[in-house]
């Protein structure tokens, strides 16, 4: 199962998307973009629960 991630849905006005197989290194990468392109040094804990907010079990993102 996949998961789409959009830059736009937390909160910046930006296109960037992810949309690949749920796993710890998704949240990595759009953990990386946040630090990258928003200067903004999210923990790995910060972005996974900012996932789960937007409607996602723990379970389900980091399988």
């Amino acid at each position: 199962m996949t998961l789409k991630l959009r830059c736009e849905d937390y909160g910046f006005e930006c296109q960037y998307e992810i949309d690949e197989e749920k796993s710890i290194g998704t949240i990595e990468k759009l953990r990386n973009h946040f630090e990258e392109e928003h200067g903004i040094d999210y923990t790995v804990e910060a972005v996974t629960q900012m996932i789960q907010n937007r409607g996602h079990s723990l379970e389900s993102i980091k399988k």
